[in-house]
Order: structure tokens, then C-alpha cells, then sequence
């Protein structure tokens, strides 16, 4: 998907349908710090699409993709301004608190990659990425995480052609091979689940006797997931 043919002049308008994405969750404030640092990256900044665009800049240029994340990361906001390095979940995380501090609609979005074989395992290929609100126009995906992970798969820096590259290809556009799986953090499932909210969904989530099973324990929450093309 991409969506970059932005309009010349944004509406003013937001409507309250869009109050929950502008809401902070258990481990994203966007009061304190967050929204100090939110006020200090866009200063100047007018437009929605402006003050976005530089607090995409920042997480792509401040955060770096940490490979001893477990999963894709808890997404504790506070934690990861002091030590910015993580996987999708807290680099998503980041930009959706600095977003919502700044006044803008966002929204995490947790899905799975895609395989492109006729029939791949694609058990341990989750992914988050985000969406921000663009009034009049509607929702632009951004993903500043798969940036930092190129970077570090391909031993890149951030003046490298490559890297420009990326960065100008997930601001306003994501690649097909993924799918969307939920949205939102903080979850009360149906029927509820025993303890408090789930932090997001993305991977099977499980109770035995009122105890959450640790998704990301192989040994113990055995499964499969298999992607076949159609």
C-alpha cells in the first residue's frame, strides 16, 4: 500500500471518532519526557503531514533495531527513551507516543510478514508497524522499524543511498507481503481474560488455570503458523 498523493491543504478537522488513537496506553505516556521531546521535534512544524514527517526522521534516525529483543518487544515507552534499541513493538511504540503527544492520531498495526513461496513457515515472522491520521485525507502507513532493520541487516548507515532509499519507501508506504492481525493495546478479549489487558496481540495468546502461557517460550507454547498462496 502506498499513500503519498497528499493533498496541498490539510482540514483542520478531527473528529471524535478518533480520540482513542490520540489516547496513551499502559506503557506509552504521552505526557512527561514523551511529550517534551514530542514539543522539541517538531517546533516549527505546522501541518499535520510536517510534524509526523519529523517525528518519523527522529525514530528512523534515533532508534536502532536491538537483535536480543525478545519477540518484537513489550513497547515500554519510558524505558526505551533511555535506551531507544528494540525490535518492531518498540520502535512502533515510540513513534505512535511521540504521534499522539504531538496531537496526531496513530495507530499500531500488528500483523504477520507473508511468505512468498507457494507454501512457507511463517511461525516466527510477526510484525508491527504504525499508521498516523491524516485529516481530509484519511490513514498514511509508516514503518520507521523496518528502516532500522535493514540497516542492520545489511550493515548500513543513515548516509548510506540505500538507507535514503528506505526511508522514503516506508514514509506513506509498506510492502505487500504483509497482513494485518489487530490493532490497539491494553486488550480485554471476549470472553476476558483472567489478570489485566493484554499488551497486544500479534502472537496466540493462551491461559491454563487463570496463568497467561509465555507466547514466546518455544518449549513450553508450541505452534505453527503456515502461509500457503492461493
Amino acid at each position: 500500500m502506498i499513500r503519498r498523493d497528499f493533498p496541498e491543504k490539510e482540514s483542520s478537522r478531527v473528529s471524535k471518532d478518533y480520540s482513542r488513537y490520540l489516547s496513551p496506553t499502559s506503557l506509552a505516556p504521552i505526557d512527561g519526557e514523551v511529550k517534551k521531546l514530542a514539543d522539541q521535534i517538531t517546533a516549527g512544524k505546522v501541518t499535520v503531514l510536517d510534524r509526523a514527517k519529523a517525528i518519523y526522521d527522529w525514530t528512523c534516525e534515533n532508534t536502532y533495531r536491538n537483535p536480543e529483543t525478545r519477540g518484537c518487544g513489550s513497547g515500554d515507552v519510558c524505558s526505551l527513551l533511555k535506551n531507544p534499541g528494540g525490535k518492531c513493538g518498540d520502535i512502533s511504540s515510540i513513534f505512535i507516543a511521540l504521534l499522539r503527544a504531538a496531537g496526531i492520531p496513530s495507530r499500531e498495526i500488528f500483523g504477520i510478514r507473508q511468505g512468498k513461496k507457494s507454501v512457507q513457515d511463517i511461525t516466527t515472522w510477526q510484525h508491527c508497524w504504525a499508521e498516523f491520521y491524516l485529516p481530509g485525507y484519511g490513514w498514511v502507513p509508516a514503518d520507521p522499524a523496518d528502516v532500522r532493520k535493514m540497516m542492520l541487516k545489511e550493515k548500513r548507515t543513515l548516509s548510506d543511498r540505500k538507507t535514503e532509499e528506505c526511508r522514503r519507501y516506508f514514509w506513506g508506504g509498506i510492502d505487500p507481503y504483509r497482513v494485518r492481525l489487530s490493532t490497539g493495546r491494553d486488550i480485554r478479549l471476549n470472553p476476558p481474560q483472567d489478570g489485566g489487558p493484554v499488551n497486544y496481540l500479534m502472537y496466540p495468546f493462551a491461559q491454563i488455570d487463570g496463568k497467561t502461557i509465555d507466547w514466546l517460550d518455544p518449549e513450553n507454547f508450541i505452534y505453527k503458523i503456515t502461509y500457503r498462496k492461493l
